[in-house]
Protein backbone atom coordinates (compact mmCIF):
# COMPACT_ATOMS: atom_id res chain seq x y z
CA UNK A 1 0.00 0.00 0.00
CA UNK A 2 1.52 3.36 -1.01
CA UNK A 3 1.79 6.34 1.36
CA UNK A 4 -1.07 8.20 -0.38
CA UNK A 5 -3.48 5.28 0.16
CA UNK A 6 -2.37 4.91 3.76
CA UNK A 7 -3.09 8.60 4.40
CA UNK A 8 -6.64 8.48 3.06
CA UNK A 9 -8.30 7.00 6.21
CA UNK A 10 -6.50 9.52 8.40
CA UNK A 11 -7.55 12.48 6.23
CA UNK A 12 -11.11 11.16 6.01
CA UNK A 13 -11.34 10.83 9.80
CA UNK A 14 -10.07 14.36 10.36
CA UNK A 15 -12.45 15.89 7.82
CA UNK A 16 -15.37 13.86 9.17
CA UNK A 17 -14.79 15.00 12.76
CA UNK A 18 -14.38 18.63 11.72
CA UNK A 19 -17.61 18.60 9.71
CA UNK A 20 -19.41 17.02 12.67
CA UNK A 21 -18.44 19.94 14.91
CA UNK A 22 -15.35 18.56 16.64
CA UNK A 23 -12.52 20.91 17.61
CA UNK A 24 -9.39 19.49 15.95
CA UNK A 25 -5.78 20.46 16.69
CA UNK A 26 -2.72 19.03 14.94
CA UNK A 27 -0.24 17.09 17.09
CA UNK A 28 3.19 15.61 16.24
CA UNK A 29 1.77 12.11 15.71
CA UNK A 30 -1.60 13.07 14.23
CA UNK A 31 -4.28 15.27 15.79
CA UNK A 32 -6.24 15.77 19.00
CA UNK A 33 -10.03 16.19 18.86
CA UNK A 34 -12.65 17.42 21.29
CA UNK A 35 -15.93 15.80 20.23
CA UNK A 36 -19.48 17.06 20.79
CA UNK A 37 -21.23 14.85 23.33
CA UNK A 38 -23.76 13.49 20.79
CA UNK A 39 -21.01 12.57 18.32
CA UNK A 40 -18.92 10.91 21.02
CA UNK A 41 -21.93 8.77 22.01
CA UNK A 42 -22.55 7.72 18.39
CA UNK A 43 -18.92 6.69 17.94
CA UNK A 44 -18.65 5.12 21.40
CA UNK A 45 -15.67 7.34 22.27
CA UNK A 46 -14.74 9.70 25.07
CA UNK A 47 -15.20 13.39 24.30
CA UNK A 48 -11.42 13.92 24.07
CA UNK A 49 -9.43 11.62 21.76
CA UNK A 50 -5.96 11.53 20.23
CA UNK A 51 -5.75 10.15 16.69
CA UNK A 52 -2.40 8.76 15.53
CA UNK A 53 -1.56 8.70 11.83
CA UNK A 54 -0.88 5.05 11.01
CA UNK A 55 0.69 4.35 14.40
CA UNK A 56 -0.56 1.88 16.96
CA UNK A 57 -2.37 3.30 19.98
CA UNK A 58 -0.18 3.15 23.07
CA UNK A 59 -2.40 4.49 25.85
CA UNK A 60 -6.02 5.07 26.81
CA UNK A 61 -7.69 7.76 24.73
CA UNK A 62 -5.41 7.14 21.75
CA UNK A 63 -6.72 5.63 18.51
CA UNK A 64 -5.10 4.61 15.27
CA UNK A 65 -6.78 5.03 11.91
CA UNK A 66 -6.27 2.21 9.42
CA UNK A 67 -8.48 0.37 6.96
CA UNK A 68 -10.75 -2.03 8.86
CA UNK A 69 -10.48 -0.28 12.23
CA UNK A 70 -13.84 -0.33 14.10
CA UNK A 71 -13.41 3.40 14.78
CA UNK A 72 -13.19 4.12 11.03
CA UNK A 73 -16.08 1.78 10.20
CA UNK A 74 -18.40 3.68 12.55
CA UNK A 75 -17.54 6.94 10.79
CA UNK A 76 -18.28 5.41 7.40
CA UNK A 77 -21.61 4.04 8.65
CA UNK A 78 -22.62 7.48 9.94
CA UNK A 79 -21.75 9.03 6.58
CA UNK A 80 -23.76 6.44 4.65
CA UNK A 81 -26.78 6.67 6.95
CA UNK A 82 -27.20 10.42 6.51
CA UNK A 83 -28.64 12.11 3.43
CA UNK A 84 -26.03 14.24 1.59
CA UNK A 85 -27.51 17.74 1.50
CA UNK A 86 -25.75 20.58 -0.31
CA UNK A 87 -26.70 24.16 -1.00
CA UNK A 88 -26.08 26.44 -3.95
CA UNK A 89 -27.04 29.90 -5.11
CA UNK A 90 -28.21 30.64 -8.64
CA UNK A 91 -28.29 34.05 -10.29
CA UNK A 92 -29.80 34.92 -13.67
CA UNK A 93 -28.61 37.92 -15.69
CA UNK A 94 -32.15 38.48 -16.95
CA UNK A 95 -35.57 37.78 -15.43
CA UNK A 96 -38.82 37.74 -17.34
CA UNK A 97 -40.77 40.94 -16.71
CA UNK A 98 -43.89 40.68 -18.88
CA UNK A 99 -46.23 38.25 -20.60
CA UNK A 100 -47.42 36.71 -17.33
CA UNK A 101 -51.11 36.98 -18.21
CA UNK A 102 -50.61 34.62 -21.14
CA UNK A 103 -48.52 32.23 -19.05
CA UNK A 104 -51.26 32.10 -16.43
CA UNK A 105 -53.94 31.37 -19.04
CA UNK A 106 -51.82 28.60 -20.55
CA UNK A 107 -50.84 27.11 -17.20
CA UNK A 108 -53.92 27.35 -14.98
CA UNK A 109 -57.64 26.81 -15.17
CA UNK A 110 -59.77 28.54 -12.53
CA UNK A 111 -63.38 27.36 -12.80
CA UNK A 112 -66.11 30.02 -12.60
CA UNK A 113 -63.53 32.76 -12.06
CA UNK A 114 -60.90 34.79 -13.88
CA UNK A 115 -57.43 35.89 -12.87
CA UNK A 116 -55.97 39.39 -13.09
CA UNK A 117 -52.33 40.28 -12.43
CA UNK A 118 -52.01 43.20 -10.03
CA UNK A 119 -48.24 43.41 -9.48
CA UNK A 120 -44.93 41.65 -10.10
CA UNK A 121 -41.59 41.85 -8.29
CA UNK A 122 -38.20 40.10 -8.40
CA UNK A 123 -37.55 37.94 -5.34
CA UNK A 124 -35.14 35.37 -3.95
CA UNK A 125 -36.73 32.03 -3.19
CA UNK A 126 -35.76 28.43 -2.39
CA UNK A 127 -36.16 25.09 -4.16
CA UNK A 128 -35.23 21.53 -3.24
CA UNK A 129 -33.97 18.95 -5.72
CA UNK A 130 -34.16 15.44 -4.27
CA UNK A 131 -32.66 12.34 -5.89
CA UNK A 132 -33.97 8.93 -4.80
CA UNK A 133 -32.99 5.34 -5.44
CA UNK A 134 -35.61 2.61 -5.57
CA UNK A 135 -35.50 -1.18 -5.38
CA UNK A 136 -38.51 -3.11 -6.68
CA UNK A 137 -38.48 -6.81 -5.72
CA UNK A 138 -40.65 -9.59 -7.05
CA UNK A 139 -39.63 -12.81 -8.80
CA UNK A 140 -36.95 -10.51 -10.22
CA UNK A 141 -35.48 -7.23 -9.02
CA UNK A 142 -35.37 -3.81 -10.62
CA UNK A 143 -33.37 -0.83 -9.39
CA UNK A 144 -33.29 2.73 -10.59
CA UNK A 145 -33.12 6.45 -9.82
CA UNK A 146 -35.63 9.26 -10.04
CA UNK A 147 -35.62 12.87 -8.92
CA UNK A 148 -38.20 15.27 -7.53
CA UNK A 149 -38.19 19.06 -7.61
CA UNK A 150 -40.08 21.18 -5.07
CA UNK A 151 -40.67 24.83 -4.27
CA UNK A 152 -39.50 24.87 -0.69
CA UNK A 153 -41.57 27.90 0.35
CA UNK A 154 -44.95 26.58 -0.86
CA UNK A 155 -44.36 22.81 -0.95
CA UNK A 156 -45.41 22.70 -4.62
CA UNK A 157 -44.20 19.68 -6.58
CA UNK A 158 -42.81 20.72 -9.96
CA UNK A 159 -43.23 17.93 -12.54
CA UNK A 160 -40.59 17.04 -15.06
CA UNK A 161 -36.83 16.83 -14.71
CA UNK A 162 -34.77 19.88 -13.87
CA UNK A 163 -32.33 20.59 -16.70
CA UNK A 164 -28.92 21.19 -15.10
CA UNK A 165 -27.74 23.09 -18.20
CA UNK A 166 -29.84 26.20 -17.47
CA UNK A 167 -27.98 29.38 -18.32
CA UNK A 168 -27.21 30.92 -14.97
CA UNK A 169 -24.36 31.56 -12.58
CA UNK A 170 -24.37 28.86 -9.89
CA UNK A 171 -22.03 28.64 -6.93
CA UNK A 172 -21.86 26.79 -3.65
CA UNK A 173 -23.45 28.70 -0.79
CA UNK A 174 -24.21 28.28 2.89
CA UNK A 175 -27.72 27.31 3.92
CA UNK A 176 -30.12 30.20 4.34
CA UNK A 177 -32.14 30.87 7.48
CA UNK A 178 -35.31 29.77 5.66
CA UNK A 179 -33.78 26.32 5.05
CA UNK A 180 -34.01 25.69 8.79
CA UNK A 181 -37.75 26.38 8.97
CA UNK A 182 -39.08 23.28 10.75
CA UNK A 183 -42.70 23.85 9.71
CA UNK A 184 -41.73 24.00 6.02
CA UNK A 185 -39.70 20.80 6.33
CA UNK A 186 -42.53 18.94 8.04
CA UNK A 187 -44.96 19.97 5.31
CA UNK A 188 -42.48 19.12 2.56
CA UNK A 189 -41.66 15.69 3.97
CA UNK A 190 -45.35 14.76 3.76
CA UNK A 191 -45.47 15.96 0.14
CA UNK A 192 -42.28 14.04 -0.70
CA UNK A 193 -43.67 10.81 0.77
CA UNK A 194 -46.92 11.09 -1.17
CA UNK A 195 -45.28 12.20 -4.41
CA UNK A 196 -42.67 9.44 -4.31
CA UNK A 197 -45.41 6.79 -4.05
CA UNK A 198 -47.18 8.27 -7.06
CA UNK A 199 -44.02 8.62 -9.17
CA UNK A 200 -42.83 5.09 -8.49
CA UNK A 201 -46.00 3.75 -10.14
CA UNK A 202 -44.78 5.15 -13.46
CA UNK A 203 -41.15 4.25 -12.85
CA UNK A 204 -41.88 0.54 -12.47
CA UNK A 205 -44.79 0.33 -14.95
CA UNK A 206 -42.92 -1.93 -17.41
CA UNK A 207 -41.58 -4.07 -14.56
CA UNK A 208 -45.08 -4.43 -13.12
CA UNK A 209 -46.52 -5.29 -16.54
CA UNK A 210 -43.86 -7.97 -16.97
CA UNK A 211 -44.67 -9.53 -13.60
CA UNK A 212 -48.41 -9.42 -14.39
CA UNK A 213 -47.85 -11.18 -17.70
CA UNK A 214 -45.85 -13.91 -16.00
CA UNK A 215 -48.51 -14.22 -13.30
CA UNK A 216 -51.25 -14.64 -15.93
CA UNK A 217 -49.13 -17.15 -17.87
CA UNK A 218 -48.34 -19.29 -14.83
CA UNK A 219 -51.93 -19.04 -13.58
CA UNK A 220 -53.25 -20.21 -16.94
CA UNK A 221 -50.80 -23.12 -17.01
CA UNK A 222 -51.76 -24.04 -13.46
CA UNK A 223 -55.49 -24.00 -14.28
CA UNK A 224 -54.91 -26.14 -17.37
CA UNK A 225 -52.88 -28.61 -15.34
CA UNK A 226 -55.56 -29.00 -12.68
CA UNK A 227 -58.31 -29.22 -15.28
CA UNK A 228 -56.43 -32.02 -17.05
CA UNK A 229 -55.75 -33.72 -13.72
CA UNK A 230 -59.45 -33.57 -12.82
CA UNK A 231 -60.49 -35.11 -16.12
CA UNK A 232 -57.95 -37.91 -15.78
CA UNK A 233 -59.10 -38.69 -12.23
CA UNK A 234 -62.77 -38.65 -13.29
CA UNK A 235 -61.97 -40.93 -16.22
CA UNK A 236 -60.24 -43.38 -13.91
CA UNK A 237 -63.50 -43.80 -12.00
CA UNK A 238 -65.05 -45.51 -15.04
CA UNK A 239 -62.56 -48.36 -15.01
CA UNK A 240 -63.94 -51.76 -14.09
CA UNK A 241 -62.87 -53.54 -10.97
CA UNK A 242 -62.52 -50.51 -8.68
CA UNK A 243 -63.66 -51.08 -5.14
CA UNK A 244 -66.19 -48.77 -3.52
CA UNK A 245 -63.52 -47.64 -1.08
CA UNK A 246 -61.12 -46.65 -3.88
CA UNK A 247 -63.87 -44.81 -5.76
CA UNK A 248 -64.76 -42.89 -2.62
CA UNK A 249 -61.12 -41.93 -2.02
CA UNK A 250 -60.72 -40.64 -5.57
CA UNK A 251 -63.95 -38.64 -5.40
CA UNK A 252 -62.71 -37.01 -2.21
CA UNK A 253 -59.40 -36.13 -3.90
CA UNK A 254 -61.28 -34.66 -6.87
CA UNK A 255 -63.36 -32.55 -4.50
CA UNK A 256 -60.17 -31.16 -2.94
CA UNK A 257 -58.69 -30.04 -6.27
CA UNK A 258 -60.34 -26.53 -6.28
CA UNK A 259 -58.99 -25.84 -2.81
CA UNK A 260 -55.51 -26.98 -3.79
CA UNK A 261 -55.66 -24.88 -6.97
CA UNK A 262 -56.64 -21.81 -4.94
CA UNK A 263 -53.60 -22.30 -2.66
CA UNK A 264 -51.30 -22.62 -5.66
CA UNK A 265 -52.74 -19.42 -7.14
CA UNK A 266 -52.15 -17.65 -3.84
CA UNK A 267 -48.53 -18.83 -3.92
CA UNK A 268 -48.14 -17.44 -7.44
CA UNK A 269 -49.65 -14.12 -6.37
CA UNK A 270 -47.14 -13.86 -3.54
CA UNK A 271 -44.33 -14.83 -5.91
CA UNK A 272 -45.11 -12.04 -8.38
CA UNK A 273 -46.19 -9.38 -5.88
CA UNK A 274 -43.96 -6.31 -6.01
CA UNK A 275 -42.39 -4.79 -2.91
CA UNK A 276 -40.81 -1.37 -3.42
CA UNK A 277 -38.28 0.40 -1.22
CA UNK A 278 -37.46 4.07 -1.85
CA UNK A 279 -34.22 5.47 -0.46
CA UNK A 280 -33.42 9.23 -0.61
CA UNK A 281 -29.89 9.48 -2.01
CA UNK A 282 -28.97 13.16 -2.24
CA UNK A 283 -30.55 16.59 -2.01
CA UNK A 284 -29.65 20.03 -3.32
CA UNK A 285 -31.05 23.18 -1.73
CA UNK A 286 -31.21 25.91 -4.38
CA UNK A 287 -31.49 29.62 -3.62
CA UNK A 288 -32.42 31.48 -6.80
CA UNK A 289 -33.83 34.68 -8.18
CA UNK A 290 -37.44 34.44 -9.38
CA UNK A 291 -40.48 36.60 -10.05
CA UNK A 292 -43.38 36.92 -7.61
CA UNK A 293 -46.72 37.55 -9.37
CA UNK A 294 -49.56 38.93 -7.29
CA UNK A 295 -53.02 38.22 -8.70
CA UNK A 296 -56.67 38.67 -7.86
CA UNK A 297 -58.99 35.76 -8.59
CA UNK A 298 -62.46 37.15 -9.21
CA UNK A 299 -65.01 34.65 -7.89
CA UNK A 300 -68.43 36.12 -8.49
CA UNK A 301 -68.37 39.52 -6.81
CA UNK A 302 -65.58 38.51 -4.46
CA UNK A 303 -61.82 38.66 -4.95
CA UNK A 304 -59.28 36.16 -3.67
CA UNK A 305 -55.61 37.24 -3.63
CA UNK A 306 -53.20 34.60 -4.96
CA UNK A 307 -49.42 34.63 -5.22
CA UNK A 308 -47.72 32.88 -8.16
CA UNK A 309 -44.03 32.27 -8.82
CA UNK A 310 -42.24 32.40 -12.16
CA UNK A 311 -39.41 29.91 -11.91
CA UNK A 312 -36.43 30.79 -14.17
CA UNK A 313 -34.95 27.33 -13.61
CA UNK A 314 -37.87 25.77 -15.50
CA UNK A 315 -38.92 28.91 -17.42
CA UNK A 316 -42.49 28.31 -16.26
CA UNK A 317 -44.92 29.13 -13.48
CA UNK A 318 -44.77 26.86 -10.45
CA UNK A 319 -47.95 24.87 -9.71
CA UNK A 320 -50.33 26.09 -7.05
CA UNK A 321 -51.08 24.02 -3.96
CA UNK A 322 -54.61 22.91 -3.07
CA UNK A 323 -55.72 24.43 0.23
CA UNK A 324 -57.63 21.24 1.01
CA UNK A 325 -55.16 18.39 0.52
CA UNK A 326 -51.85 20.11 -0.24
CA UNK A 327 -51.47 18.54 -3.69
CA UNK A 328 -49.96 20.51 -6.54
CA UNK A 329 -52.22 21.11 -9.52
CA UNK A 330 -53.11 23.54 -12.31
CA UNK A 331 -56.93 23.18 -12.35
CA UNK A 332 -58.84 24.65 -9.43
CA UNK A 333 -62.31 25.53 -8.25
CA UNK A 334 -63.66 27.20 -5.14
CA UNK A 335 -65.94 26.31 -2.27
CA UNK A 336 -68.45 28.77 -0.78
CA UNK A 337 -65.71 30.23 1.41
CA UNK A 338 -63.41 30.60 -1.64
CA UNK A 339 -60.83 28.00 -0.65
CA UNK A 340 -58.65 27.05 -3.61
CA UNK A 341 -59.45 23.37 -4.28
CA UNK A 342 -58.19 20.73 -6.70
CA UNK A 343 -60.54 18.30 -8.48
CA UNK A 344 -60.17 15.75 -5.63
CA UNK A 345 -61.44 18.21 -3.02
CA UNK A 346 -63.98 20.32 -4.90
CA UNK A 347 -66.95 18.09 -4.03
CA UNK A 348 -66.29 18.31 -0.29
CA UNK A 349 -63.95 21.03 0.94
CA UNK A 350 -61.65 19.53 3.63
CA UNK A 351 -61.05 22.99 5.12
CA UNK A 352 -64.75 23.68 5.73
CA UNK A 353 -65.63 20.22 7.07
Amino acid sequence: MNSESAAQPFLFARRFLEEQGAVVETSPAGFDALLPQELAEKLGLPEYVRIKDGLAAESEGEYSINYGDPFLEKMVDLCCNSLPLNSCQVSFPYLKSQGFDRLIRDRFSFRNSFCRVTATAPIRTDYLLLACRYVARSDEQKEGLFSMFFHFDTGAFIPGTLDPSFKAAAEAASFTASSRDTAKWERLLKVISRQARELIVEEIRNFRDSMNRRLKRDTKNLEEYYETLKKEMELSLTRAGLSDRLVQDRREKIALLPEELARKKEDLLMKYSIRVKIIPSAALFIRTSAVRILCDLHVGREKKPVSLTYNPLTKALDPLVCEGCGRSDSTFSFCGRRHLLCSRCEANCPVCT
